[in-house]
């Protein structure tokens, strides 16, 4: 029996990195995709594509294979806009 194959869209960030780790655990193979690489530990995603899901074109390249299962974490992560009337985030 071949494994599942899963792809976790944010697997850069805190919460994808933790459900491509379980998902490995669980036998999964899995593809992992952010804009960058993880900051604070590799990867442990069988594959891990840096690309931005918003443009079609990345689309190809992460979904070549076909995929069982998809998980999406991916989150824009910009700064808030403080200039705003009623802001209280400082810059």
């Amino acid at each position: 029996m071949t494994a599942k194959k899963a792809l976790v869209c944010g697997a850069g960030g805190f919460i994808g990195s933790h459900m491509v780790r379980r998902l490995r655990a669980e036998g999964y193979w899995v593809r992992g995709v952010d804009l960058k690489y993880p900051e604070y530990c590799p990867s442990e995603a069988h594959d891990f594509v840096v690309a931005d899901l918003r443009l079609r074109e990345s689309w190809a390249v992460t979904l070549d294979e076909g995929m069982d299962e998809v998980y999406q974490f991916a989150a824009d992560m910009a700064e808030p806009d403080t200039s705003s009337p009623g802001s209280t985030t400082p810059r």
